[in-house]
């Protein structure tokens, strides 16, 4: 098992937070490639890799670097073209520091492979995709705003090894509350779990998987949720591990706690929850 932690949790600083990640004993951290706190996006690639000479230096890994996280949709005209090119730059970033892998929310992708959004997401995924692995790099899709089988019929159609998917379990039990609210529908949380369940999703996402972010979520019938503290919530992550152990993943568990008082002293707990599997 390779563990990572988001160095900046909290709001630590970057460096700060690396320090934490040695006293831990965890194998990597896991980066933001587009915020101020380590300015990578500003950076030479030489200056890219003296911060990650810095790194090793302390003994550590980059898991993978942390991307978009809702303000680009790969399946609206507007800006397209743009985030097209944000995300080549992206994958020259991740190719300096984190071994080419960079995991990001790219927008909600439609159930429906007629809808005009699917082929555009198809499209601009392809296009990163075919820059990724011109140069070694590869694009991790985080799971939530889909069901799981949606996600790998995208894998299916774009089928390029640079790109991949991000299982983030705790996204799939906090998403759908947050969908039936922008569907104006009433939440049914036996539906959710039939078609967002974080353990079949697991099962059908696996081929795909090339990092994870262990995070833990509740939901109520009543639609209300909340990211808890991880092995806290219902993500069953004893069951995820063993279907990781069962396919081979080698891959990083990189704890994410976005919310929280204390978070990185729940980051912590989660350190020695994951050993404990």
């Amino acid at each position: 098992m390779k563990i990572a932690i988001i160095p900046t949790t909290g709001g630590t600083d970057p460096y700060k937070g690396m320090e934490i990640a040695v006293e831990l004993g965890v194998e990597g951290v896991h980066l933001p490639a587009l915020s101020q706190a380590l300015g990578l996006a500003e950076k030479s690639s030489a200056e890219r890799a003296d911060v990650l000479k810095r790194i090793h230096g302390l003994g550590l890994e980059v898991s993978a670097l942390i991307g978009w996280g809702g303000r680009v949709d790969l399946g609206e005209e507007e800006n397209l073209a743009e985030n097209i090119a944000e995300g080549k730059r992206i994958n020259e970033i991740a190719v300096d520091i984190a071994g080419g892998v960079w995991m990001a929310h790219v927008g909600i992708m439609p159930d429906d492979d007629s809808d005009p959004k699917w082929a555009r997401f198809v499209d601009s995924l392809g296009q990163i995709a075919e820059h990724g692995a011109g140069i070694g790099a590869t694009l991790a899709l985080e799971t939530g705003p889909e069901p799981p089988v949606v996600v790998r019929k995208m894998m299916e159609q774009v089928n390029s090894p640079s790109l991949r998917v991000n299982f983030d379990p705790g996204n799939l039990i906090l998403w759908p509350p947050n969908l039936a609210k922008r569907k104006n529908v009433p939440y049914d949380l036996d539906a959710a779990m039939r078609d967002f369940d974080p353990v079949e999703g697991l099962r059908t996402l696996i081929p795909y998987v090339a990092h994870v972010h262990a995070k833990d979520a509740m939901a109520t019938r009543e639609g209300e949720r909340q990211e808890v503290p991880l092995g806290t919530g219902m993500a069953n992550w004893p069951e995820l591990h063993r279907i990781f152990q069962e396919n081979g993943y080698e891959g990083y568990y990189a704890i994410e706690r976005e919310c929280g008082e204390s978070a990185m002293e729940d980051v912590k707990n989660a350190v020695e929850f994951l050993r404990g599997l």
